[in-house]
């Protein structure tokens, strides 16, 4: 018991700057007010990630799974992951949902950059992080400390 019990204290150390069970579903939210989300409420794989308003859209929520020393983020709404297109190593290389991988993966893990309640979601791939541009879409970018752009809060939802 106090094992297993350890073992999750880890492992929500690791996935959120706040404490989320792995059953549990979260929004990643600016400092805004808009959410990580898929364009268009869309479940299709290769679908645009965004920034956009709040809502009670499903496709706005994310589960934060331990994967090794890593993290993936599950799209509530469809069951698929943030992925790096074409696991783009370029900045502004598209953030899109698709099918998880088993293997060669590293553009559908993440990590979490930084301290505090604040942090940057950082690619495995592209060692980039997320930020949305002016249209919404969001991309990945180099790291930018004085970016608050950058910077995700995670907020776990009520069912």
């Amino acid at each position: 018991m106090f094992r297993t019990l350890m073992a999750l204290v880890a492992v929500l150390a690791i996935a959120a700057p706040t404490p989320a069970r792995e059953d549990t579903f979260v929004k990643l939210t600016l400092a805004d007010g808009r959410v990580l989300s898929v364009a268009d409420d869309s479940d299709e794989a290769g679908a645009q990630v965004v920034a956009a308003k709040d809502g009670d859209s499903k496709a706005q929520q994310w589960q934060v799974v331990k994967d090794g020393e890593s993290l993936k983020l599950v799209n509530r709404k469809s069951g698929k992951v943030l992925d790096v297109n074409n696991a783009s190593k370029d900045e502004g290389g598209q953030i899109i949902i698709w099918d998880e991988k088993t293997d060669d993966n590293a553009n559908q893990r993440w990590s979490w950059e930084g301290t505090g309640d604040e942090r940057r979601l950082k690619s495995k791939n592209s060692e980039m992080v997320l930020e949305p541009e002016k249209d919404g879409n969001v991309v990945q970018k180099k790291s930018d400390a004085k970016a608050k752009s950058q910077l995700w809060r995670v907020v776990e939802v009520k069912n």
